[in-house]
């Protein structure tokens, strides 16, 4: 399944990030659900201040990485073993 989203490649680039623009909105492929996992389309994400630190190098993860884990959404999907949640919650 194809998705849209604000990969970060690179954290700790030149503020202002308007002119060093660390994210980039990328089409990606995202696998289906496994076990115990559910998917959900996302209506709306935000980046907040654990987000900043992530682009800004102050708080190390793997990249390239999918940020906005602030998100409101409807679930689409379920993987194998998933019993407590419906498609359409």
């Amino acid at each position: 399944m194809k998705i849209t989203g604000a990969v970060l490649a690179d954290a700790g680039v030149e503020r202002p990030y308007a002119r060093s623009r660390p994210l980039h909105v990328e089409e990606i492929e995202l696998d289906p659900p496994r076990a115990g996992e559910i998917l959900v389309r996302i209506e709306a994400a935000g980046l907040c201040h654990s987000d900043l630190s992530v682009i800004n190098g102050s708080r190390p993860r793997p990249l390239p990485m999918l940020l906005g884990h602030e998100a409101a959404g409807i679930v689409v999907g379920l993987g194998p073993d998933v019993d407590d949640i419906t498609v359409g919650e």
